[in-house]
């Protein structure tokens, strides 16, 4: 498991000595056999291998690199097949003594990078897609609450509520008792729900979970969710029929597709709106050019990039502006440097300025933006125009 502060961590490393390498493996054992992945670390080695020595750089910066690519074949030969885990990362300049493994619970693309930074993209994309989730199951007496997090299901076993006991049924008729009985149940089950309505609202306000999924039989569910508290509805993004004895296995599983769904709709609902805004010559723009001049006039709102889009390119080492054609910055100066990624400064660049950033995973859901586009605050010309009318009327 990696958390938010760590790849914060590698984002802002820079080699002073030595050779920065980032190393990702797919190891997806539903997809991908051992020896597949084998092979895979052969050629990306030997890949790594073949630029290290194309590179310009102190005789023991390369050899310190060639003992962290050994090293790091080394592991992958041996790292045994886990379920639980999709993918491995590992970050290493052992002229600094620095050399990390992050197992990791999602499927990211294999890949490697030398350069005198760590590459975290996939890592920026990974915690981007997984919120912290607050899961409730529940049936007509009981609640069970838990996290869902990098793909992983923890209990809350602090979770309780207190069923109302209104005492034994009244000794009347069958027909009559028979029917204060169904009364009485239903106003059992009403007061669980209240109850745990009102202990998800405590919970989401004690923990910051970004979204919630009920789990439960209907018409349970669709109760539920119209007792919550108002923030908690903006919160939930989907229900599912589960019994609330379920294995966890399952539990995740159906909670996975519940989110996926969710995501699938809001890219979908996303690309449409910036479809819509480039057809009316409105507030949007698609394509990497457009794309890194909205960025240079940090007027990015939104930035939607396909997951696995990578473009070299370059970038201002002293204000981070990237860009295709220029050699120097545009907005101070400098020589620009080249990356293998120009990508991934665009996407850290629009974070920086305070842009939304959503990887799409659906590659044929954004090919016809030309794999990357933006909402963007404003048309070029239209603030011209604007002081222009100001000054007409004076």
């Amino acid at each position: 498991m990696i958390t938010q502060k760590e790849v914060s961590l590698l984002s802002n490393y820079t080699a002073r000595e030595g050779v920065a390498i980032s190393f990702y493996l797919n190891t997806d054992g539903s997809e991908r056999s051992k020896g597949m992945w084998n092979i895979e670390t052969k050629d990306l080695i030997k890949n790594a291998r073949k630029k290290l020595e194309k590179l310009n750089a102190n005789h023991s910066y390369i050899e310190a690199a060639e003992k962290d690519l050994q090293q790091i074949q080394h592991f992958a030969y041996t790292e045994s097949f886990v379920p639980r885990y999709k993918s491995v990362a590992i970050f290493a300049n052992s002229n600094e003594n620095f050399y990390q493994i992050y197992r990791l619970p999602t499927p990211v693309k294999s890949n490697f990078t030398l350069e005198t930074n760590f590459y975290v993209r996939p890592l920026l994309a990974m915690l981007e897609e997984h919120s912290r989730i607050g899961l409730i199951l529940i049936d007509s007496r009981h609640a069970r609450f838990f996290e869902v997090y990098m793909g992983e299901l923890l209990e809350h076993l602090d979770f309780e509520t207190k069923g109302k006991n209104l005492g034994k049924p009244f000794s009347e008729t069958f027909m009559k008792r028979d029917k204060r009985l169904l009364q009485k149940k239903e106003e059992e089950t009403r007061f669980h729900l209240s109850s745990v309505a009102e202990l998800l609202k405590t919970h989401f306000n004690r923990r910051h979970f970004d979204k919630l999924i009920i789990g439960a039989r209907k018409p349970l569910g669709e109760h539920l969710a119209r007792l919550l508290h108002s923030k908690l509805q903006d919160n939930l993004i989907g229900t599912f029929e589960i019994d609330i004895h379920a294995k966890e296995n399952d539990v995740l599983a159906k909670a996975f597709n519940a989110e996926k769904e969710f995501e699938l709709h809001e890219e979908n609902k996303l690309l449409r709106k910036i479809t819509n805004e480039i057809e009316r010559d409105g507030y949007a723009v698609k394509g990497i050019k457009k794309v890194i001049t909205a960025l240079q006039a940090y007027n990015i709102h939104t930035l939607a990039v396909a997951e696995d889009f990578s473009l070299e390119g370059s970038v201002c080492p002293q204000c981070g502006i990237p860009d295709l054609e220029e050699k120097t910055c545009v907005s101070c100066g400098e020589p620009l440097i080249q990356v293998v990624d120009i990508i991934y400064d665009i996407v850290g660049e629009a974070a920086r300025q305070g842009a939304v950033v959503r990887h799409i995973h659906g590659a044929n859901l954004i090919a016809s933006l030309e794999n990357i586009a933006a909402i963007i605050k404003f048309r070029n010309g239209e603030l011209v125009q604007v002081e222009e009318a100001v000054e007409t009327e004076v």
